[in-house]
């Protein structure tokens, strides 16, 4: 009895939730699969631009960084540098937030500028400007996370059908969980030679169970850039306090002191203490503003995490303040630098990648063939109510040709 009603219960909200919020779910699932990928479709579309060929040694970053910003303006600054260790191009970037007054509902409205510069770092040559508000994978990026909305609008309202969306996987479980061995078989296979119903409803049950554990990881970790809460529940569950792990009390720094960008010595400076063991480097470019420059690392990683380290600069000297290596991150600080690669699949290479992929397409299905499964009952209920008061109605005209 019990477990009738708590299947009811799970019909019920299964069933309402999907019809609310499964439009939603359908796009964010769709933009999904097309982002997986994007670093490599991306490569390959702007490979002229990208990637590099070596003709000696790479020129010196500041003098890299000249160039850039001769390439973007006077009015707009650079606040970051991308280096690769293979034959790619050293990338340029930085942003501005609009005014108050200039931001509307879009998310277009939000940036004065999001740009990116792409230098040949042997010849000095600027290879290209990209502005990145309106680049192909960023736009989708912002569907996927706010339906291209305000980040204060669309952000929370993603968020809100993606919960709901992790309740319609738990309910549709609870409604799928077979009374015995015979009824289990039926439920992970498809009757491909019945009709198009029947086959719909086998795919909506059998797909929803072979996805499961992967659509909630993607939804749990997609979450986290929706609801500070959600995030903050993840450092405490992995015993951790959250972010202020990653925060360094910094010496002060003379304001007087106008005498920034020892850029090329902090490069110098973490490459000899790195060697040959990195695949990226982001060196935070100090201004006159943030005279402390933060560089992250990417290493190779053997615990199964996204190997980042962090360290901390003097932008006046280039003189080394702290550090927050790899091997010494707590887990919820592992954890965090690998959300995105875990969200999108791409820690463990393309294996992992193609499972996100087909999870993300399959997510996309269920609310369809979920509306369709409902759709056909709904018909079905309603010419059954037609055939039921024919039936009554017969035998009262019959009654009356017998009397007249």
């Amino acid at each position: 009895m019990a477990k009738r009603r708590l299947k009811k219960i799970a019909g019920w909200l299964h069933l309402w939730i999907g019809l609310i919020t499964g439009l939603v779910v359908v796009f964010v699932s769709l933009t999904g699969c097309v982002y997986v990928f994007n670093e490599e479709i991306f490569n390959s579309i702007h490979k002229n631009i990208v990637y590099v060929q070596k003709t000696g040694p790479a020129r010196p970053v500041s003098e890299l960084l000249v160039n850039a910003r001769k390439a973007v303006g006077k009015d707009k600054e650079l606040s970051n540098v991308n280096i690769s260790s293979d034959n790619k191009s050293y990338v340029f970037s930085g942003f501005k937030i609009n005014d108050r007054k200039k931001i509307n509902l879009s998310y277009f409205s939000q940036f004065e500028y999001l740009d990116e510069v792409y230098v040949n770092q042997y010849t000095g040559k600027v290879l290209g400007v990209m502005d990145m508000r309106y680049e192909f994978f960023n736009v989708v990026e912002q569907l996927h996370r706010q339906l291209l909305l305000v980040k204060p609008i669309g952000s929370p309202l993603v968020g809100v059908c993606i919960l709901a969306y992790l309740m319609m996987l738990i309910t549709g479980f609870i409604l799928w969980l077979p009374k015995n061995y015979r009824q289990f078989k039926k439920s992970i296979a498809v009757k491909w030679n019945a009709k198009w119903k029947r086959v719909n409803y086998d795919l909506h049950n059998s797909l929803g169970f072979y996805v499961l554990p992967i659509a909630m990881l993607i939804a749990i970790t997609g979450l986290v850039w929706s609801f500070k809460w959600w995030e903050t529940g993840i450092y405490r569950m992995l015993g951790d306090k959250g972010k202020a792990g990653f925060s360094r009390t910094l010496p002060t720094i003379n304001t007087a002191d106008t005498s920034l960008n020892k850029i090329d010595i902090i490069h110098y400076r973490l490459l000899k203490k790195l060697g040959h063991n990195w695949t990226k480097i982001g060196i935070g470019i100090p201004t006159k503003k943030t005279k402390v420059s933060m560089s992250f690392v990417q290493i190779a990683s053997n615990d199964g995490w996204r190997g980042v380290s962090y360290y901390f600069y003097d932008g006046r000297t280039g003189d080394f303040i702290d550090e927050l290596p790899h091997d010494k991150k707590t887990l919820g600080m592992k954890w965090r630098n690998s959300n995105l690669e875990l969200h999108t699949g791409r820690l463990y290479g393309l294996w992992s990648q193609l499972l996100a992929f087909f999870a993300s397409l399959i997510s996309a299905s269920l609310p369809i063939s979920g509306f369709l499964i409902w759709w056909g009952k709904r018909n079905k209920s309603k010419k059954g109510k037609g055939i039921a008061a024919k039936s009554v109605a017969l035998p009262s005209l019959f009654y009356l040709k017998r009397r007249s």
